[in-house]
């Protein structure tokens, strides 16, 4: 691909460039922007038409999200993001805009300079439900390629704007940020055990150690009867990392010696019905075996 500047810049004229489409070896994909006629159509070549019909612009969107590798991002009509100034209008891509595109931080993959990840995820909560963003950021912090601070420039240069999927956005960041409200262990046993005490239930105990073939282990409660651990999960995303293999590992273990394991976090513990009939269906269905 090639861009009529660029062809200028190598000493190309516009004589040139027609004598060179008449002769078959280029072909015009749109105003301003060729191709070599030896060069397969692929989806890589539709973005750079796109990105080579303007002055300036770069990956985004959906396309961005295919090369920073989100799960489930498929070759389409390419995206690209331009200042707000430019046409929104193109043959060959959907073009988004923005008041502030020189504060956008960008990364170069594949060959493409195509938006950050933090910024492809607040460009894709414009059109898609929240349960795929918050997908993407649980994945994209799994994965290592993001850290809850790389979306703070954006919040602060979009303080006072009104941006289509931003308060979802800002909703799931903050509840993986460091700084977000997380309950003491007090607290949170004290849910649990309270839960763990309804007459549904039969007679657990507390912090009961296990010594499983492949490591020992406390758990919160036991309940006997059930051959059925249940724990109070408090660790917040961001620090869950650090701990999530040995957490495996425990639940492994457990499995692995007839035992089940039942999480449940603080949100879930400020609804005990919910939890209380999980416990008895799980309780059922070990009973039954």
């Amino acid at each position: 691909m090639v861009s009529r500047e660029q062809a200028r810049h190598q000493g190309l004229t516009d004589a040139g460039i027609h004598r060179l489409i008449r002769a078959g070896a280029w072909h015009r994909i749109d105003t301003g922007v060729f191709s070599l006629n030896s060069a397969p159509v692929s989806w890589e070549r539709q973005l750079q038409a796109a990105v080579l019909s303007r002055p300036i612009a770069y990956a985004a969107g959906r396309s961005a999200g295919l090369l920073h590798e989100f799960d489930g991002f498929r070759p389409g009509r390419p995206e690209i993001i331009v200042p707000f100034a430019g046409n929104a209008r193109s043959p060959l891509a959907r073009v988004i805009r923005s008041r502030r595109f020189d504060e956008i931080t960008t990364k170069t993959v594949a060959g493409f300079e195509a938006t950050s990840v933090a910024e492809t995820i607040l460009t894709l909560a414009a059109t898609n439900p929240p349960a795929t963003i918050e997908r993407l950021v649980d994945s994209q912090l799994a994965a290592k390629k993001l850290d809850v601070v790389d979306f703070d420039p954006i919040f602060e240069r979009l303080a006072y704007a009104r941006v289509r999927g931003l308060p979802t956005l800002k909703r799931i960041v903050k509840a993986r940020d460091h700084k977000a409200y997380q309950p003491p262990t007090s607290v949170l046993e004290h849910h649990l055990y309270r839960l763990l005490n309804k007459k549904e239930l039969p007679e657990y105990s507390r912090q009961v150690p296990f010594s499983f073939e492949q490591m020992k282990a406390t758990v919160d409660a036991y309940i006997p009867e059930w051959k059925l651990i249940v724990e109070a999960d408090g660790r917040r995303w961001h620090t869950r990392q650090a701990d999530f293999e040995r957490d495996r590992e425990r639940d492994n273990a457990a499995a692995s010696a007839g035992l089940v394991v039942v999480r449940f976090t603080y949100r879930m513990l400020k609804e005990p019905g919910s939890c209380l009939k999980t416990l008895v269906e799980a309780g059922r269905w070990r009973t039954s075996m």
